[in-house]
Order: structure tokens, then sequence, then C-alpha cells
């Protein structure tokens, strides 16, 4: 009357899985227990609840169908939120052999037939993917990230030397796990050595939140210091300005127009500026927390003092390049110049409020318009960018719009066919780690070293 069939996956790439072998002599009933209190460990250690309603009742695609025709509910944001965490888990453990691509633990073969190959998108998709692991009490799911990083700098350290001359390592936007780091096909994406220091963001922001010594000595900071070695080399002095730049490089995949015409590459972008701020400052606090390497902490602080500040243009929204440049596609998707509202903290109510105000100009702007590339990250990026501006209905909107237009019946996320290529509505992971750090931080923030409900 029963039948147990136990399926056993493995590639040849760094795996170190238990077989079969170690399972067949286990009842069904102690193989249930093993993954449910495994799980639970995980998965108990964060609680959220908004309230009871009728709809807690219903199936989730009815609740969802209820939120689509206009009606809010709040469970269904609870839901969500544990939702995100529940999949990380599922995707994404100490003894996983890569960490979740863009599909994660769900290839439906559609993303592997698109130009991005389901690969690991480093211009935001990967990053994604992962913002909800520490907010969301889940540090161990970085684990799988953080060895594919230090196997991704090993072969990004020949690309700095052979692309740029450069110590260190670096990798662009298109990534694999046979250590793909150079600039890829286009320029209009391809060009960005930065996205290795978006990348390696996240294991300062994984000590932040463990305070793990060992792991920021012997993981961490050495992948910080080589991502800003790299920096150091690739920063060169404006001639006009004497402020260091990088460059040329693109703000991810957006171009801007120059004497009539639509140009990609420019020097120092908003993105890099901030991204080179975060990595030189992280690691030379590192470097002073684990009392090592002064005078190279001292040389990423001297060129920190010479980074180009932030600007707001003439519309009042944040420049997305140094230079004042009018966009060639406003409805474009990526607004790469707001990673300094979110993920990191470089732009603030508080202590920058003209800063934050021409930030939350740019997200105004882009929703404004009728033809925005609205897609499922972008929302999740919107969302979590409104709630660090402490903007409330913007974050709600933002949560609600994601569900309307973007999810699944089973609550998967979907970028809508027509965008990047898509000629289908294909599963994305990535909103669905990011839509739930989103609402972390419309509840609880501790950025500025404090916590603020």
């Amino acid at each position: 009357s029963a039948v147990t069939l136990l399926i056993d996956i493995h590639t040849n790439y760094h795996t170190n899985l238990l077989g079969l072998k170690d399972l067949t002599g286990l009842q069904y009933t102690t193989l249930k227990s093993s993954h449910i209190a495994d799980y639970q460990n995980l998965f108990r250690r964060v609680e959220l609840s908004l309230g009871k309603s009728a709809h807690d009742k219903l199936p989730t695609d009815q609740r969802l169908k209820q939120v689509k025709a206009g009606t809010p509910d709040a469970g269904l944001d609870a839901l969500f939120f544990h939702y995100g965490r529940y999949l990380l888990i599922a995707s994404s453990r100490e003894n996983s052999p890569l960490p979740a691509a863009l599909q994660a633990f769900w290839n439906d073969n559609l993303a592997c037939n698109m130009g991005w190959t389901n690969d690991y998108h480093l211009d935001i998709n990967t990053q994604q993917n992962y913002w909800l692991a520490n907010v969301g009490n889940l540090a161990e799911c970085n684990a799988p990230l953080f060895a594919y990083t230090r196997d991704l700098a090993s072969y990004g350290a020949k690309t700095a030397q052979t692309v740029y001359g450069c110590r260190g390592w670096a990798a662009h936007t298109v990534a694999n796990v046979w250590g793909y780091s150079a600039p890829s096909q286009s320029i209009a994406w391809g060009l960005f050595p930065l996205a290795s220091s978006w990348l390696v963001s996240h294991v300062w922001k994984h000590y932040l939140y463990t305070q793990d010594k060992a792991f920021l000595a012997n993981e961490g900071y050495p992948l910080l210091k080589g991502n800003a070695t790299f920096l150091l080399d690739f920063l060169v002095a404006d001639p006009n300005s004497g402020y260091l730049v990088t460059g040329p490089c693109i703000s991810p995949e957006n171009w801007f127009i120059y004497n009539g015409q639509h140009i990609g590459a420019s020097m120092m972008p908003t993105g890099d500026r901030e991204l080179a701020y975060e990595i030189l400052s992280s690691t030379a606090r590192a470097a002073e927390i684990l009392g090592v390497d002064k005078t190279f902490a001292d040389s990423l602080t001297a060129a920190l003092a010479k980074l180009p500040p932030l600007k707001i243009g003439k519309d009042g929204s944040l420049q997305e390049w140094l230079e004042d440049y009018e966009e060639a596609s406003p409805n474009h998707r990526h607004t790469m110049h707001l990673l300094g509202v979110y993920p990191f903290n470089q732009i603030n109510p508080e202590r920058t409020p003209e800063l934050a105000m021409a930030a939350a100009k740019v997200i105004e702007n882009k929703l404004a318009l009728t033809n925005w590339e609205d897609t499922e990250w972008s929302r999740a990026n919107m969302l979590c960018s409104y709630a660090r501006l402490k903007n409330a209905k913007g974050a709600y909107d933002n949560l609600q719009g994601l569900f309307v237009q973007f999810a699944a019946p089973n609550l998967f996320t979907c970028a809508p066919s027509g965008v990047a290529g898509a000629d289908s509505e294909i599963f994305e992971f990535d909103a669905n780690e990011a839509g739930p750090a989103g609402i972390a931080e419309m509840l609880l923030q501790s950025q500025e070293g404090y916590i603020e409900f």
C-alpha cells in the first residue's frame, strides 16, 4: 500500500554528499523526521505574524488572486517572507556544492535557453539571491556563495592581470561554475569589473551580522583584501579633478547621450564609486579589527579620501554617472546608482537627507514612466530602497506590485515576457529573496548602529 522512492542525483563538481547506500536501510518516517529536524533548526529561528484573518484558510493561489484583484492580505505578506526563507534553506546549505543560481534549486530549463543561460549574473541577480540570508537569520546559507566566491577569485586573479594589468582579483557581470570572470559579449553589460566588488561585499555584511572573527580572518578578509588590491591598482587620477576614478566602465546595463550619440562606457559611473567606497572602507575596517596590514589599510583610507562625491543632477535626481548626462533609456530597469541606499548605507535620510531625496527622485521617475521595463527583481529592488528611505507607502505599494505583476500562483516570482529577450514568462529566484529582505527592512533596521523599529 506504499512505495518509498529514493532519488540520488550527483555531479562531479565539488560533490561530497552521502549516497543512497547510506539511506536505504532507513524507514520513511525516520528520513522524514530527520529532514524536518534539520530544516526546522533553521526555519524556526524567525517568527513573523501580521495578524489573522479569514484569508488564512484559503489556498495560496486564491489569496494571491484576491490581492491581484485589489484586496490586500497581510497574512500573504507574512507568508511571502516565510516562503523566501524556506526557498533559501532548500537551495543553499553548508554542504551545497554551488550557491543558488538564477533559478536556484528549481531549474525548469527555460532560463538555460535564454542568453543569460541560468548563469551567475553578478550585476544584481546573484546578490539579490542572498539579501535575505543574514537579515533572515540564515547565515549558514551563505556558505556556498562564499565557497564559490573563493573559487571565482582564483580565476579572477588571472583576469585582473591579463585584462587590466592589476594585482588582486576581479570578475564581471557574467560568471559560471568554470571560473569565467572576463568581460563578456557586449559592452552594455560585460564591462563591469566591479561586479566582483559587489559579490565580495557579502562577506563583510556576513561578518557584521555574525561577528565571527574566525570567518573574517580565514575567509572574508583574504577575499576583501584581494579585491581592494585590484581597486587600488585599477583606480586612476582624473587629470581634470584629481579624484580617483574607475574606468572606462559601464553602469549596467544603461546608456547615456553624449554629443547626440548613445554611449555606454565612461569614467567612474556612480555605481562604481559606491562599490569602491564600500570595499575600500570595509577592508580597512576589517584590517583594523584583525590587527593586521596597517600600511595597506592606510593606503585604502588615503584612496577613500580621493574618491569623487556623489552628485545630484539638474533634475534633482541622483546622478548615474560622474557627469550629469542624459539617460538614453530612462525606462531601463537597472538603477545601479542606488546601491548607496540599499544594500549599502552610504545614502541615508538622517545623515545625507539631500542625497536621500535625490535617490527617491530616481525611483519616482522610473515608476512614473508608462513604459518602464518593470520586472520581478527591479520591483523588489525598489521595495528595498523605499524601505531604507523610510517611505512606508512606497515600500508597501512595491510589495503589492510584486504580487500583482510578477507572482505565480505558487508565489514564485517571474520575469515577464519581452524583458531581456524573454519570449515567455520565466521564473527567477532573485525577487523571492529580495522581496522578503525588503519586508524585513520595513519592520526593523540596524545599519546605523542601533536597532530601529
